[in-house]
């Protein structure tokens, strides 16, 4: 799985608060159309490699609303501006990804900011799919759903998101993670429940 659309990518101040004002006009008009806001989340730092030394802060937020942009928000560079705080604060839009709860608790640990109204993509499989429950990945999510291969490339995931600018390859990779959340979960909210389907027969 490949995204297709724009990759904006955001490392100042005033980029990220260009950014979060386009996603919020995307939400609005996702809720007068369909009566609900979505995005795909997904958080980068950089690894450590010595044993017990403390975490890197989160350093690139990705975030993805539909088909044609995803958000690349360099946040270690630009920090983060009340507006993408109120984003990310807001309840009436919500945020999916795989482990998006521990993402959500980075988030709040390193930059002080409550991720609102989160929902774990590996659960709501869970809640959709016959057979035993587990813990999915996103790569596992998309090719079950979708049948495509979601490549994570061990260099580009253990990269240094601290770099003063990303590569290429490192934007494409953190643009359709972001991507992939939002469309598994547009994927999974339209499958009717297991336990829906199982009371009709």
């Amino acid at each position: 799985m490949k995204f297709g659309g724009n990759i904006v990518y955001c490392r100042t101040f005033q980029e990220v608060e260009k950014a979060t004002s386009q996603i919020f006009k995307l939400l609005e008009a996702k809720k007068r159309e369909l009566g609900r806001a979505v995005l795909g989340l997904d958080i980068e730092y950089k690894p450590t490699f010595k044993r017990g030394a403390p975490l890197n802060k989160a350093s690139v937020m990705q975030i993805c609303g539909d088909m044609t942009h995803s958000y690349v928000l360099h946040i270690f560079h630009s920090g983060i501006p009340d507006s993408l705080k109120c984003l990310l604060e807001d309840s009436s839009s919500t945020k999916v990804g795989v482990g998006i709860h521990n993402d959500a608790r980075k988030v709040f640990r390193d930059h002080r900011v409550s991720v609102s109204s989160v929902q774990d993509l590996s659960d709501l499989a869970n809640q959709k799919l016959a057979g035993v429950s587990k813990r999915w990945s996103l790569a596992s999510l998309v090719e079950t759903l979708t049948g495509e291969h979601l490549s994570k490339s061990k260099k580009i995931r253990l990269g240094n998101w601290e770099a003063e600018f990303l590569s290429e390859p490192q934007l494409k990779y953190a643009a359709t993670d972001a991507f992939a959340s939002w469309h598994l979960y547009e994927v999974l909210n339209s499958m009717t429940d297991l336990s829906e389907s199982q009371k009709q027969h």
